[in-house]
């Protein structure tokens, strides 16, 4: 099975969008320092709708089989899979 290059662009936009909603959420941590802020909260919620939702579920089912990115990726676009799928598996 081969990678589409929509998806892997996809993955791609949404990953980079997760990369500056835990830029946000590090940076809340540390102002609010051991006490959980409602502002952390609503970015933990947006970062874990993201990660489940049907886009990147579909995209990553495609972009995986039997758990292993797919033939036809970079190095770069497998760590992308993967690195996906880690935060999936975190939510």
């Amino acid at each position: 099975m081969l990678a589409r290059h929509s998806d892997v662009e996809n993955l791609s936009m949404l990953m980079e969008e997760i990369d500056k909603l835990e830029a946000m959420l590090d940076d809340e941590k540390e102002k609010s320092g051991s006490n959980v802020s409602g502002k952390q909260l609503e970015i933990s919620s947006k970062i874990k709708k993201i990660m489940t939702s049907a886009e990147v579920m579909e995209c990553l089912g495609r972009l995986e089989v039997e758990g292993e990115p797919v033939w036809g990726l970079s190095v770069d676009e497998r760590e992308l899979v993967t690195h996906a799928r880690q935060k999936v598996n975190e939510c």
